[in-house]
């Protein structure tokens, strides 16, 4: 089977292992696809949509994997057993608060080899926690399809270098690989943050001016991280 680009960017990243948790598992397609690649043995397709888990359970029983892959229906990793340690988690395809949160949720996070995330949003408070539970980002790829720019991140056990805000907010091994599409992107958000400071210049309030505030801190950010790049 074949993979959306990029889920194929997440299946790239997974390490050979015994179990994986893919939580928010959609339509099971990444554990599937990787099992059939034999680059894992077993994994636990979680999904907190009911409608979800019945799409990824009709998958499972498609390719004949329902003694390998278990669907389960819950919450982000309260759907674990106590007695089972994921050697990776993957989440993708929610916002990064959401992913945040998933993580505190399990007991197994700290003893899982590998994370590996893809967030729509927060991905500089995702990199932040990251390494704030002792995980250093060993690899990140970005790309853009149907008109989105999507970041994958790889996560393993260890202390990472130190970041800047620019390395968080954009991702330094992306900004030290002088990734194109990291340019781009940063471009598209640098002229819309400059549209919405000129929409403010004579708006004032306290609320309206701790807002001006951070635009211009990111654009700063931004501006720094373009002359890498």
């Amino acid at each position: 089977m074949d993979l959306s680009a990029r889920l194929n960017m997440v299946a790239e990243m997974i390490r050979p292992c015994n179990l994986l948790a893919d939580i928010g598992t959609d339509h099971a397609y990444l554990p599937i696809y990787l099992y059939k690649k034999g680059v894992i043995n077993r994994a636990i397709a979680a999904d907190i949509s009911r409608g979800s888990c019945e799409k990824a359970q009709g998958n499972i029983n498609l390719h004949g994997l329902n003694g390998h892959i278990e669907v389960r229906c819950g919450n982000g990793l309260e759907v674990l057993k106590d007695t089972e340690q994921p050697d990776a988690i993957v989440i993708a395809g929610m916002g990064g608060m959401l992913a945040i949160d998933v993580l505190k949720s399990g007991k197994c996070t700290c003893n899982t080899s590998q994370l590996v995330l893809q967030v729509q949003r927060d991905i500089d408070k995702v990199r932040r926690y990251i390494h704030s539970i002792g995980y250093r980002i060993e690899a990140e790829d970005i790309l853009k399809e149907d008109g989105k720019v999507y970041v994958s991140m790889s996560a393993v056990k260890g202390e990472d270098v130190p970041y800047t805000e620019g390395d968080y907010y954009f991702g330094r091994l992306l900004i030290e690989s002088k990734n194109p599409i990291l340019k781009e992107y940063i471009h598209i958000e640098h002229n819309k943050l400059n549209r919405v400071l000129l929409s403010l210049k004579d708006k004032h309030s306290e609320e309206i001016d701790l807002r001006r505030k951070q635009l211009e801190k990111l654009v700063d950010i931004q501006e720094e991280v373009l002359k890498c790049l």
